[in-house]
């Protein structure tokens, strides 16, 4: 069909062009001030919107300015809202009209027709002559389309396989305790991430980088068609970076091809660098998926040091400095007995605030100086036992640790991959119940690392 169609009647007429974009990212174009200025009216023209409430009863106000400096005072009423599919609303500061825009998806694309109606023949003919208003709505419609064009251009398309059922994978982007173990770039956890997955629910996720840096993003959820397809809306930087994400889950032979479309929406002279790196930041974040589906829902935190590698491997693999910082805040290493090659151990123990003592052994598997320290993990008694979390008989009794080591610019980023090993359904569940209370603990501990290389290099 032609890119625009009109279509006129006695008191009425109306126009229709299909975009090649979604309908819900058409719809976000359309009742978003902040882009609706963008685009709204004919060619040359200019706005200013003071408010704009899109729901029955709300008010849309605002100012068009013309080519020739003329300045045209607008309020619509909204009647009917139905969202993404149609927009009902009243134009009350002359000419009087009522105005229906309406979005039909159309194989990936969306056709929208707005038809003007007039309260009388009269009326619709001395709007077209005076003001061309068919010509106008044309020009307004391609001014979207261009508005589309140039946020699809400064888009991104991924895509990825997961040996893992469509069930399973969309869970991980819906679930937050899930999605904290791997959303964002390599070495970056999410200490805080919240989501209210329903249409208009909001997204809350604090991004922290290995610097200790936090990066806030917020977002919200456009459309949940489980499993098979999710859009929201990510902002970041203070709102100056805005990104429509479209996200569709398909399975086949038991695993599921997963493709972003990232639609670059605002973004300003400042996140250049956040931009240039947003597919290699959705790359690891995919990674890190994959890598929590292979590892059964590891636990996964990172800290840079703003020390040298080989300082850094010394003070986490010698007993002389292990009993100046590790273990939780307020508790002190009162034994530390060390036999560190592939097979040896680690017997320590820490003394709680209170008094009381517990005991702990490492048993090394992999010793990669100075990149990657592997072992299992476990409570214990003071012969070497391994023993039950003694206030949680349903904690995994053993967890596999790997610990990477990686040097950048004189600093060192350690990286933590921590899961059950062997373990049951229960404790498998148990420990992925205990992630949000493992970064609070490990980040303490981290705490008093960083202070303790500080201190060292002093």
């Amino acid at each position: 069909m032609p890119a625009t169609q009109e279509k006129s009647s006695e008191r009425a007429f109306a126009v229709t062009r299909v975009f090649d974009a979604p309908r819900d990212l058409v719809w976000r174009m359309w009742t978003d001030p902040d882009h609706i200025a963008q685009w709204w009216g004919p060619n040359g023209f200019r706005n200013t919107i003071f408010e704009m409430d899109v729901r029955p009863g709300g008010v849309w106000r605002f100012v068009m300015h013309g080519p020739d400096g003329t300045d045209y005072q607008n309020k619509f009423v909204y009647v009917d809202v139905v969202e993404p599919e149609r927009i009902v609303y009243d134009h009350v500061t002359g000419p009087l009209f009522r105005a229906t825009a309406t979005f039909a998806e159309q194989d990936g694309k969306t056709s929208v027709t707005v038809e003007m109606m007039f309260e009388t023949a009269e009326l619709r003919d001395r709007v077209e002559k005076e003001f061309g208003a068919v010509e106008g709505l044309k020009q307004t419609l391609v001014r979207l389309g261009d508005r589309l064009a140039a946020a699809t251009k400064e888009s991104m398309v991924l895509t990825r396989e997961f040996d893992a059922p469509r069930d399973m994978v969309f869970k991980a982007w819906t679930d937050p305790k899930q999605l904290a173990r791997w959303w964002g770039p390599k070495y970056f956890t999410n200490p805080v991430c919240e989501l209210d997955v329903r249409r208009g629910g909001a997204i809350k996720v604090d991004m922290k980088g290995p610097d200790g840096t936090v990066y806030p993003m917020g977002g919200t959820f456009h459309e949940i068609d489980a499993p098979k397809r999710l859009i929201f809306t990510s902002t970041a930087f203070d709102g100056a970076l805005e990104v429509f994400n479209t996200v569709t889950f398909v399975e086949r032979n038991g695993k599921t091809t997963v493709t972003v479309n990232a639609v670059v929406m605002k973004s300003t002279p400042e996140v250049a660098g956040a931009l240039a790196g947003m597919r290699e930041g959705w790359t690891q974040s995919l990674d890190k998926l994959a890598y929590d589906f292979a590892s059964d829902g590891a636990f996964v935190i990172s800290r840079q040091f703003d020390a040298p590698r080989d300082l850094v491997w010394d003070a986490w693999t010698k007993c002389e400095h292990l009993e100046k910082w590790f273990g939780p805040k307020g508790t002190k290493v009162t034994t530390c007995k060390l036999d560190f090659r592939v097979g040896g151990t680690l017997l320590y123990a820490l003394r709680e605030p209170d008094g009381s003592e517990m005991w702990g052994k490492w048993t090394f598997r992999e010793i990669e100086k100075p990149k990657r320290l592997v072992l299992l993990s476990s409570f214990s008694n003071a012969k070497g036992d391994v023993t039950r979390h003694p206030m949680a008989p349903d904690w995994p009794q053993q967890t596999l640790s790997t610990t990477d080591f990686e040097e950048r610019d004189g600093k060192t980023i350690v990286t933590i991959h921590w899961s059950p090993y062997n373990a049951t359904e229960v404790e498998k569940t148990m420990f992925e119940n205990n992630h949000q209370s493992m970064q609070g603990g490990w980040g303490g501990t981290f705490e008093q690392l960083e202070s303790y290389l500080k201190e060292t290099q002093s």
